[in-house]
């Protein structure tokens, strides 16, 4: 039996993606350490696969990199604090919901433990995860088709994000669109995780020092 045309066809395919999105609610380890898990069920998934990790996209960073890093970090910083939250906030009439994170404020220990795990978790995992490995699993079983590939992924994305409310789900949602359309323009995952990661610093640290609300602040101008 060809294991490698075994492991490629569209319904394995499928079930290595179900596989790795499950382990996200095991019941045996916490955050950060079940990322670590799926990261490593990723790359294990991937080489079995591929007899390589190519289709992850791991390239290099170079000043072109950085440059799209800092101007796709700031469009998407700014759009969607300014624009998208407030927005999402008055359609619903709620605010996202990120009491979770007021056990941050005012503990610089507790902040320095959650922003290394964020990017272990969140930022390397989650994009491996929602992207790279996302990407190239519905690829085997749609094929080209480019919009359904990032809207499926951004699906997936927002799913475990439920516990922010409505208004935290579809904002997680229009990230994970955004997230998806950098990971089809450019190909390159670590260009997805240096700007996921940068976001979520400035959420984390926003949440460190009690100014959460600034999310939910500028419902004025609408």
């Amino acid at each position: 039996m060809d294991w490698k045309v075994l492991l490629n066809n569209k319904w394995i395919a499928m079930l290595l993606l179900a596989i790795a999105f499950a382990l996200i609610y095991n019941p045996f380890t916490k955050f950060p350490y079940t990322f670590c898990i799926i990261i490593a069920v990723i790359l294990l998934f991937t080489y079995l696969q591929d007899k390589n990790l190519k289709s992850l996209n791991f390239k290099k960073i170079g000043f072109s990199e950085i440059k799209i890093i800092i101007i796709c970090y700031l469009t998407l910083e700014l759009s969607m604090d300014f624009i998208f939250q407030p927005l999402v906030s008055r359609i619903f009439n709620e605010p996202a919901d990120y009491s979770s994170f007021k056990i941050l404020e005012g503990n610089p220990k507790m902040y320095l433990k959650w922003l290394f795990n964020m990017w272990i978790s969140a930022a390397i995992g989650e994009e491996l995860l929602f992207r790279g490995f996302a990407f190239s699993q519905l690829k085997r079983v749609f094929g080209e088709k480019k919009i359904l590939l990032v809207v499926l992924s951004a699906i997936l994305f927002s799913l475990p994000h439920l516990y922010q409310g409505i208004s935290g789900l579809v904002m997680t949602f229009l990230f994970g669109l955004t997230f998806g359309f950098i990971y089809l323009k450019f190909k390159n995952i670590w260009i997805n995780i240096i700007i996921h990661g940068l976001i979520d610093t400035v959420f984390l640290t926003l949440s460190y020092y009690g100014l959460t609300d600034f999310y939910s602040g500028f419902n004025i101008i609408f």
